[in-house]
């Protein structure tokens, strides 16, 4: 097989290698769910005016292994994009085929990105509420519960203390689908190889339905398939697709051998980013005593009052408050951009509108060659001698990954070098 056709973003490539059938499949599996994920079309070959396939690529990344090539949208910031998927909070723009598993020969490590999409699923369902059913059930009982089984009742020996066979159906959590996730999760926490995190999370999950599900151990993808959805558990389907993935003989068999295997991806990057940005701040100003005494994290806090004739939500990635004073002394909004726009500052001059304590607002991009650090002092009102003012900041991240640079490593010297001086600097202010 030829080497990996690498398209960055916003770039384009003919890949000569895509056959009829690879067209189908990309227009079916990625562009009918994100159509401007990527653009697909026939462009010439300037030396023979030959026709070829082409794809153009937007702000995605990813991997997909088609018959007779394999395709990577490859990041504009040369980072992890494995480490920080592991943070994705979800999946609105992750398309992936689940059915289509193929080797990451390169090393990046998928197990702990399935275990972030199946953790979201997870935490999706238990929001909602575990499924209850109706299961039928056989035994003998003390007392005449359901409907009484004559033919098994006539064949007792009655000089034996007496018992009714009934059948009943019991409404339980131990169900079909309850158990394929359970047994599902069980798996999968002796697959995430570095996210301690998110091992933890889905041990703790794990503890939670093992109270009311039973671990069947025979549990295979076979029952997945006998799953029928409706109206009450259409919400299991994603983590039941999962959990057939997770239950293939070949995954299992990849963790034995320490070998990687994945499925076929894209993911838009300014998702990965925010998410991946976002949980640093938090788990720096939750975990470092030098903020966590005084500071607390609000995520992705939503605001529908700033028209009250139509619903305009604003949704700031990260804000921090004061736990002391109530106010709100920064917010910060992540956006994976090489430049500032207008719309931006117009977004945190809301944000700041939105909550009138706030101090301050910034703007985060990932670095490079062209940003640089601003700072800008916003008027509240105009018409007063000594107006009330905010301050917009932006700043830069450099995510950065070092050549075999493992994950804590990683994390470790993206919250020491990047967000902590980041936040000692901005929170500078609401000290003094």
């Amino acid at each position: 097989m030829n080497d990996p056709t690498e398209i960055g973003e916003y770039k384009r490539k003919q890949v000569p290698e895509i056959t009829e059938n690879d067209i189908s499949y990309l227009e079916a599996k990625f562009l009918r769910e994100k159509p401007k994920s990527f653009n697909l079309y026939w462009s010439e070959n300037r030396e023979d005016k030959t026709l070829f396939p082409t794809i153009e690529n937007t702000s995605y990344a990813g991997i997909i292994q088609l018959e007779n090539a394999r395709v990577h949208f490859s990041t504009k910031v040369k980072t992890n994009l494995f480490y920080m998927l592991s943070f994705l909070k979800s999946e609105d723009n992750f398309v992936f085929d689940p059915l289509k598993v193929i080797e990451i020969e390169e090393g990046a490590n998928f197990f702990d990105i399935l275990g972030r999409l199946f953790l979201n699923e997870l935490e999706v369902i238990v929001n909602q509420g575990i499924l209850k059913t109706y299961i039928r059930r056989e035994e003998d009982l003390r007392y005449l519960k359901g409907k009484l089984l004559f033919n098994q009742q006539i064949s007792h020996n009655l000089l034996l203390k007496p018992k009714f066979c009934c059948k009943y159906y019991d409404l339980t959590y131990d169900n079909l689908e309850n158990q394929i996730v359970l047994r599902a999760t069980s798996l999968l926490i002796g697959m995430i190889r570095f996210n301690e995190k998110l091992r933890f999370s889905l041990l703790k999950l794990e503890k939670d339905l093992k109270e009311e599900v039973s671990l069947n151990f025979c549990i295979s993808q076979k029952d997945c398939d006998f799953v029928s959805y409706n109206r009450l558990n259409q919400h299991y389907k994603p983590i039941i697709d999962f959990s057939k993935l997770i239950f293939e003989e070949s995954f299992i068999r990849s963790v034995d051998k320490g070998k990687s295997k994945g499925f076929n991806f894209i993911v838009n990057m300014w998702q990965v980013y925010e998410d991946f940005v976002t949980e640093m701040i938090k788990e720096v100003i939750n975990e470092d005593s030098d903020f966590s005494e005084t500071y607390l994290v609000v995520s992705q806090l939503p605001f529908n009052t700033l028209v009250k004739e139509k619903k305009i939500i604003t949704r700031p990635d990260v804000i921090i408050k004061n736990k002391k004073t109530g106010k709100y002394p920064l917010i910060i909004d992540a956006k994976y951009k090489r430049h500032e726009s207008n719309a931006d500052f117009y977004q945190l001059i809301a944000y700041s509108l939105a909550i009138p304590e706030s101090q301050a607002c910034c703007l985060i991009y990932p670095e490079s060659e062209k940003n640089d650090r601003g700072e800008y002092t916003v008027v509240k009102n105009v018409l007063i001698e000594k107006p009330e003012t905010v301050m917009l900041y932006t700043r830069t991240v450099s995510l950065f990954a070092e050549e075999n640079e493992d994950f804590k490593s990683f994390i470790k010297r993206v919250k020491e070098k990047q967000i902590k001086p980041l936040l000692v600097d901005l929170l500078t202010t609401d000290k003094k």
